[in-house]
């Protein structure tokens, strides 16, 4: 059968520069190959069209459309499957991903949608497709929610799959992987493993372990001779630069930690990676060590919040400021870089607690850092508090990649919010300042403290006005004066992050 997935990514593009590449679509599309059946891929980078997307999907003349969607992008999912049905009812139409399987119920009422993939599903939805292609009964394919007229008929979910070396690599080929690291300087993306055990509550993952509880192993790693295999090959396809491993604790098991970076050192050493941890998963000296000299340049951890109250009684992060200072020094100690993960707008969170996050990554210092405005993910935690405490709807979506929050907060404004988004990004050109020029840096912070008082997106408007103004000197003067070509003179504080 012809398998035509979709994956919307909207502003995605706009915001990291290229596309992404998804494990969950290129798992699903190389089992599907291996199998015999055909696939392609539609990547959404804009609000669709519906007269473009309907031509682009008639064009891979498919016979089954998937979808696979986060929460914030499900909405374009129920627009393009409307659009489907109105215009090729006999079009079988499935939807999964993170969003599908936290919200099943929801999913399912979508009269559009003619099957909701629950969680991992890599054997049932082959199973799926080659029932369809013989055109056999399909009420019953574990993992799968039918839709049998106004009902649904829903299934267990099968076991999940422990060993995880039994996968095919995934397929980049669907999503034209060239380009993608043509674009993005040769960064490729890796998952040594699966799952995370611990119980942020911001995140899906304590759901998604409600999800699969009674049905196997949650975390779970590839053997490292299955992932050094893989690099191989990707090494031996593909002008691979440096490694980026998208696992949430990458270094949650030091015995495979040891043993990877061992091994990864022998063969591949000249290309560095980088990993996600948390911080008490790698203050080990010894640990920090093997993994910089295996050839690890970086480490991202979440920070998420500078107030240790916050974080703990409200993030459920119960790590301390001292204890994340003592591994980030550590880190610098052997030579690493590091990227803090942050967000604003939290429940209940003060302008005084957004600011203690920004003086705290100001103090860490990080190679460089991401910030999101928080937003109450479905089946979270910090969902069902924002709905009982009447700040969210329970409905409004916002992109991820905006200022906009979704909680209505006493104390905390959307003016407050767009202030201190704008703080976060002036941090950004703070930082590098202070490792471009040293000198410059302390110029700039004798501003910000003892002119602008810590009001930094007005000190950043000055700075660019004033640019502006040198700009436009030197252009009159070069337009008047008949001079030899000299480079331009740097702006005193860059706008670049």
């Amino acid at each position: 059968m012809r398998v035509t997935f979709v994956y919307p990514d909207v502003e995605g593009v706009q915001h990291y520069g290229t596309k992404k590449f998804y494990h969950g679509i290129g798992y699903l599309s190389a089992i599907l190959k291996k199998a015999g059946h055909q696939t392609s891929l539609i990547y959404l980078q804009a609000p669709p069209a519906r007269s473009a997307f309907l031509q682009e999907l008639a064009a891979t003349n498919a016979d089954v459309v998937a979808f696979s969607s986060t929460t914030h992008q499900h909405p374009y999912v129920e627009q393009c499957a409307r659009w489907i049905k109105d215009s090729a009812p006999e079009l079988k139409i499935v939807s999964g991903g993170t969003h599908p399987t936290l919200a099943i119920m929801q999913a399912t009422q979508n009269p559009d949608l003619d099957v909701v993939c629950q969680g991992e599903a890599e054997s049932s939805f082959l199973e799926l497709i080659n029932r369809w292609e013989k055109g056999q009964d399909v009420s019953d394919v574990p993992n799968m929610h039918i839709r049998a007229g106004d009902r649904v008929i829903h299934n267990p979910m099968a076991p999940m799959v422990e060993d995880l070396d039994i996968f095919p690599f995934a397929d980049r080929e669907l999503f034209d992987y060239e380009e993608i690291l043509r674009r993005n300087y040769g960064w490729v993306d890796m998952m040594a493993g699966r799952g995370c055990p611990y119980q942020c509550a911001y995140c899906a993952v304590p759901a998604l372990q409600d999800t699969y509880k009674g049905v196997g192993k949650y975390v779970r790693y590839r053997s490292v001779q299955n992932v050094l295999d893989e690099i191989d090959s990707l090494v031996n396809t593909y002008n691979v630069r440096i490694l980026n491993f998208q696992d949430d604790v990458f270094t949650l098991k030091h015995a495979w930690t040891r043993e990877f970076a061992r091994e990864y050192g022998k063969r591949f050493k000249h290309i560095p990676y980088w990993i996600n941890t948390r911080v008490e998963r790698v203050n080990y000296e010894d640990i920090v060590v093997e993994l910089a000299q295996s050839g690890c340049r970086g480490i991202r951890v979440g920070l998420e919040s500078g107030d240790e109250g916050l974080r703990r009684d409200v993030l459920k992060r119960k790590m301390t400021n001292e204890f994340i200072k003592e591994t980030f020094d550590l880190f610098k100690k052997h030579g690493m870089e590091t990227y803090t993960c942050n967000m604003l707008g939290l429940p209940g969170e003060t302008p005084e607690q957004i600011e203690e996050t920004i003086e705290f990554n100001r103090q860490l210092e990080p190679t460089q850092f991401q910030f999101s405005v928080f937003f109450p993910y479905p089946m979270t935690e910090l969902h069902d508090i924002s709905v009982g405490r009447g700040l969210y709807d329970g409905e409004t979506v916002a992109t991820y990649f905006g200022k906009q929050s979704t909680l209505q907060q006493p104390q905390l404004s959307q003016e407050q919010v767009d202030y201190y988004y704008d703080k976060f990004v002036e941090l950004k050109h703070e930082l590098a300042l202070k490792r471009k020029s040293p000198t410059r840096h302390k110029i700039y912070t004798w501003l910000r403290k003892n002119v602008y008082h810590d009001d930094t997106p007005r000190l950043r408007r000055h700075l660019n006005r004033l640019g502006a103004v040198r700009r436009s000197a030197r252009r009159l003067v070069l337009g008047t004066v008949r001079r030899k070509p000299v480079v331009q003179e740097e702006v005193l504080f860059p706008t670049g992050g």
